[in-house]
């Protein structure tokens, strides 16, 4: 079996390291953006997926 090497970008590519996530945030401060956003009637999840919204019925409360 063939081993990978992690990926190594070309020297002098940006990295994007600021944007990592501040290793002294709790993270409650940032459970926000593992949920979805909604965009009209969909949703919208930080893998890519795209659902439909649920839909809510207008049911009188009993």
């Amino acid at each position: 079996m063939a081993t990978t090497k992690p990926y190594t970008p070309p020297y002098g590519q940006y990295q994007g390291t600021e944007l990592h996530r501040n290793p002294g945030m709790p993270a409650a401060r940032t459970a926000a953006f593992d949920l979805p956003s909604r965009v009209g009637q969909r949703l919208h999840y930080p893998d890519g997926r795209v659902l439909s919204f649920p839909a809510t019925t207008e049911a009188a409360p009993a």
